[in-house]
C-alpha cells in the first residue's frame, strides 16, 4: 500500500471520526471471517473512490447519465463501458455494470464477477444491490440457493423501505424458506411492499386474505420468481418515491431547486447514492412555503436513528420523523 493510497483511506474513512464517539466503519470483533471481507472491500473501494477525484461532482453525474442513455437505446456493451469506467467512484455505476454481468447485457454473462461487485455495494449500503445480491442467492446464480445469506440482506433492504426487499423477505417468512414460517409477518412485509407501489405484493395480500378465510389460495409465488421487473431496470440518478414509516429530513430549503442542487451534491456519499428521495411542500405562513428534502429511513426508528447519526458524525444535519408525524414548526425550520 502506497503512502499516498494510505493516507487517502485515513482521511476518507477514519479522520472524520477521529472526534466523535460514534465509529461507523469500525466493525465488531467476533464478526464471521466472510462479513470481515465484505468490510474491508467497502473500505478499499472508499479510500479508492476518494483517492481517484478524476470526475468533479458534475462530470460523474454527466457520465452516468450518459451510460444511462445508452442502455435505454438497448446499446449495452457502450453503457457498459462507461459505467465500468466510474464504477470506483459511483455506487450506482458499480451496481448497474453487476446488473449487466449478471444478465449478460453487452458482455458475456458471469454471475461470479457479479456477485463480487454486488457484495461491495451492498455493503456500503445500497438497497438495490443488496436486493440483486439476496435474488441471486436465492436463485442459486452461482452455484445452489443459499436463502440464509439472502436473509440478512434483504432485512436490510426491508428496514430501508425498499419495496422488492420487503416482498421477497415476505415470501421467505411465508414459504419458511431459511427462516420460521410466520404468515403475520409475511402479510406486514407484503403490506409494506404494496405501499411502496408493487403490484405482486398486492396479489399475496389478497392470496393470504383468501387462505385465512377458509378459501382455497392460489399457489404460493417461489422466490425463483419474483417480481420480475423492478431488479431489469439499472439505478437511476433522478428521486424516487419513497415509501417509509419513518423518513430522514437532510434539510429545508426555500425552493426546489435548492433542495434538488444539496441532494446532487450528497450523492457522493455511498450511504446516500441509492436511497430514494423526495420533497415535501410545507406551508410556513408568512415565512413562504419551504420544500424539505428526506429519505427513506426505514419501517422502524432504529435504523432511521443510526443512519442519521452516521450523517450527524460525517458533518451532515439532519433528523428522524415519522411520516405520519404533524408538521415541524416553523421555527425548526432553516
Amino acid at each position: 500500500m502506497t503512502g499516498r493510497f494510505a493516507k487517502s483511506l485515513y482521511n476518507v474513512l477514519f479522520r472524520p471520526f477521529a472526534a466523535s464517539r460514534f465509529v461507523f466503519f469500525g466493525y465488531p470483533q467476533g464478526l464471521a471471517v466472510r462479513q470481515r471481507a465484505g468490510w474491508i472491500a467497502v473500505l478499499v473501494w472508499m479510500a479508492v473512490a476518494g483517492n481517484a477525484m478524476a470526475l468533479s461532482g458534475t462530470e460523474l453525474s454527466a457520465q452516468f447519465d450518459r451510460g444511462l442513455k445508452a442502455y435505454d437505446a438497448k446499446q449495452y456493451p457502450a453503457a457498459f463501458q462507461i459505467w465500468w469506467q466510474i464504477k470506483d467512484e459511483d455506487l450506482a455505476a458499480m451496481r448497474n455494470v453487476a446488473l449487466m454481468l449478471r444478465k449478460g447485457l453487452g458482455v458475456p454473462k458471469d454471475p461470479r464477477k457479479a456477485e463480487g461487485i454486488l457484495r461491495t455495494a451492498a455493503a456500503a449500503g445500497m438497497p438495490n444491490a443488496q436486493v440483486d445480491l439476496a435474488e441471486m442467492y436465492l436463485n442459486g446464480e452461482t452455484g445452489v440457493p443459499r436463502p440464509k445469506r439472502a436473509l440478512p440482506l434483504l432485512k436490510r433492504a426491508a428496514d430501508a423501505g425498499h419495496p422488492l426487499g420487503q416482498y421477497l423477505l415476505g415470501q421467505m417468512y411465508e414459504d419458511g424458506n431459511g427462516v420460521p414460517k410466520d404468515i403475520n409477518r409475511a402479510a406486514e412485509l407484503y403490506i409494506s411492499s404494496a405501499r411502496g407501489g408493487l403490484e405482486e405484493a398486492k396479489e399475496r395480500l389478497a392470496s393470504l386474505d383468501q387462505g385465512r378465510a377458509g378459501k382455497k389460495s392460489s399457489p404460493s409465488v417461489k422466490a425463483g420468481n419474483p417480481a420480475p421487473k423492478q431488479p431489469e431496470q439499472p439505478a437511476r440518478s433522478a428521486g424516487q418515491s419513497i415509501a417509509s414509516a419513518y423518513v430522514v429530513q437532510l434539510g429545508s430549503f426555500r425552493t426546489a431547486e435548492e433542495a434538488e442542487a444539496h441532494w446532487s451534491q450528497l450523492q457522493s456519499n455511498p450511504m446516500l447514492a441509492s436511497r430514494p428521495h423526495q420533497l415535501e411542500k410545507a406551508d410556513l405562513g408568512q415565512k413562504g412555503t419551504w420544500h424539505r428534502l428526506v429519505i427513506a429511513g426505514g419501517s422502524d426508528r432504529k435504523p432511521a436513528a443510526a443512519l442519521c447519526g452516521q450523517l450527524t458524525a460525517m458533518g451532515q444535519p439532519c433528523l428522524v420523523r415519522r411520516i405520519a408525524a404533524p408538521p415541524l414548526t416553523a421555527a425548526s425550520e432553516k
